[in-house]
């Protein structure tokens, strides 16, 4: 299955998540691909839109090593496929490597949207939340935003996620309360591909997404 773009694949996850519509919900989004997947679900389900912006921080030379995430506001998620002895091996050897990362990731953060339209716990709490992105690999960007959200109270927690690989998919679906996929292919190859447009999302874009969602609503 391909998508012509991010909004169809977000108006294909709306119909199955209609039920939120008359429901407190927020739609909270991990990446600019997914605030336009995001914006469709926002649009049509009458809801806010926010952004949670989150980096990898990966093993110096081997960007396939991935020792965590890092969130907007600071907070770190280690990589929970790592067992815990190993990953206290790799964080004895690499720990000043990690927090130069952890630095370098905030400032590239913020530089590239600015403070507008990130996500606000004060503005999350006690909702339904709709965790989403345009497509997942791994899955790490989605444990960071739930780990992100244990610090407030959600009604209910919801991932919708266009596209991923089987394991993965499984494995979040048992984190959160309800998990919402479209294809879910035998070889999954990278997100990008299972979309036919290849323009690249102005971050410019993306706030004014976020800043005018309610006057979209449909």
């Amino acid at each position: 299955m391909y998508f012509y773009d991010r909004a169809q694949a977000g108006d294909q996850l709306a119909d199955q998540l209609m039920t939120y519509r008359y429901e407190d919900t927020a739609v909270l989004a991990l990446s600019p691909g997914g605030v336009v997947v995001g914006e469709a679900i926002a649009r049509r389900l009458h809801t806010s839109l926010s952004l949670l912006l989150t980096a990898r921080i990966t093993a110096p030379g081997d960007d396939s090593l991935v020792i965590g995430t890092i969130d907007q506001e600071g907070l770190f998620t280690y990589n929970s496929m790592i067992a815990a002895g190993e990953m206290e091996e790799y964080l004895e050897d690499m720990r000043t490597w990690v927090e130069e990362e952890k630095l370098r990731h905030m400032y590239q953060m913020t530089s590239i949207v600015g403070e507008g339209g990130l996500a606000d716990l004060a503005q999350l709490e006690g909702r339904n939340i709709i965790i989403t992105t345009d497509g997942v690999k791994n899955g790490l960007s989605l444990e960071a935003a739930m780990h992100y959200l244990e610090r407030i109270h959600v009604k209910r927690l919801i991932a919708a996620i266009p596209v991923g690989p089987p394991e993965v998919i499984e494995r979040l679906s048992g984190e959160v309360d309800e998990l919402h996929y479209l294809y879910i292919p035998d070889n999954f190859l990278t997100v990008s591909h299972y979309y036919t447009d290849e323009d690249r999302i102005d971050p410019s874009s993306v706030m004014d997404r976020i800043d005018n969602i309610v006057s979209r609503w449909s």
